[in-house]
């Protein structure tokens, strides 16, 4: 054990020591390539014909040998202090590593397949030990959601273990990563639970990848186009419809609802949507709709979204709990009579706990 973890302490501090960053590390590398030349360079192996075949080692002579060796004892000693001043930068930043934690929470549900897990796709740069708080949705039927009222409990389950890992570390030492691959309502409903979280770093599931990615992409620039607001007049109740990555479609909003429909859309629904910034502003926009709907008097939003994972969970963390009018996130069903059969009310607006509701 002991071997093996000096091993890899040499291993990291060789990498460290040589990569091209730290005063250290430059001015160690000078005063090597002064050494070699020193010792290398100033000495000869000199063959002499003298009957016989024979070998004299001696000195060039550029310099007195006195002033020579006197050089090399200044740059051997200037290479060891700045091996250890490489060594305790090494230390003190493992240390820190050490002290970091990386609360990683991987959302799972309506697939089986346990896939690639999220806490080993974690770009390195975000420093620290890894926590991973798993999420799991799933009901041991693949693609569908069984009994929605169970799964309410696990999304405030996993809320109350990131806020414990959470209160065991500085807060400044600590780094919320999310991602996940659940239903669209739970997804919100995650959003809405780690509002108060601080800053979250979001990753998603790229399809065409088959791997685990971050929002890094650049900002195109698509906005929400906006349908249907003048219509709405007197009505305590509205379906908001947006249409991130597919159309939400009239025929199957008029299986479930007979109430006025305000439409947010994507001019291009095959757009990029891997940009923070973009989601941010996807976000900005939603919070402004419901602001607009609360002027008009309404008091409860169904809220129909088609998206992607990081999508809703961004959508929820951006919706306010209090000022806002109450939400009902729906699931969508392909093949049922009604498309949208059930939602989660979420605690928003005076509501204590989400809760079911049917349609």
């Amino acid at each position: 054990m002991y071997r093996e973890t000096a091993d890899w302490a040499f291993r990291g501090f060789i990498r460290y020591l040589f990569r091209p960053k730290g005063f250290e590390v430059r001015f160690a590398g000078f005063c090597a390539a002064v050494l070699v030349a020193l010792l290398g360079g100033n000495w000869l192996v000199k063959a002499t014909l003298r009957g016989e075949y024979s070998f004299e080692i001696g000195s060039t002579n550029i310099i007195p040998e006195w002033a020579q060796w006197s050089l090399v004892t200044i740059f051997s000693v200037m290479f060891i202090l700045c091996f250890v001043v490489g060594w305790k930068r090494f230390t003190r930043e493992n240390e820190l590593r050490n002290r970091k934690k990386v609360i990683v929470i991987e959302g799972r549900g309506l697939r089986e397949d346990d896939g690639s897990p999220l806490t080993a796709a974690v770009p390195a740069d975000i420093v620290g030990h890894r926590l991973g708080v798993s999420l799991d949705l799933r009901q041991k039927r693949d693609g569908f959601i069984i009994d929605p009222d169970a799964l309410l409990p696990e999304v405030d389950a996993a809320r109350r273990t990131v806020q414990q890992y959470a209160r065991q570390n500085d807060r400044q030492d600590v780094t919320v990563v999310y991602g996940g691959l659940t239903p669209v309502p739970m997804t919100f409903l995650t959003g809405v639970a780690f509002d108060d979280e601080g800053s979250i770093v979001v990753m998603d599931w790229d399809r065409t990848r088959e791997s685990w990615r971050a929002l890094d992409s650049h900002d195109d620039g698509q906005r929400f186009i906006f349908e249907g607001l003048d219509a709405v007049q007197d009505s305590p109740e509205v379906v908001l419809a947006v249409s991130v990555s597919y159309q939400v479609r009239d025929e199957n909003i008029g299986t479930t609802f007979d109430l006025p429909v305000v439409r947010m859309s994507l001019p291009a629904l095959n757009s990029s949507h891997w940009s923070q910034a973009k989601q941010s502003a996807l976000a900005q926009q939603l919070l402004d709709t419901a602001k607009l709907l609360e002027a008009k008097g309404v008091t409860t939003i169904h809220l129909l979204l088609a998206c992607q994972n990081s999508v809703a969970f961004n959508l929820g963390r951006r919706y306010d709990k209090r000022n806002l009018p109450g939400v009902v996130v729906y699931q969508y069903e392909a093949n049922g009579a009604k498309k949208f059969p059930w939602g989660v009310r979420m605690p928003v607006a005076g509501v204590a706990a989400p809760s079911i509701v049917r349609t």
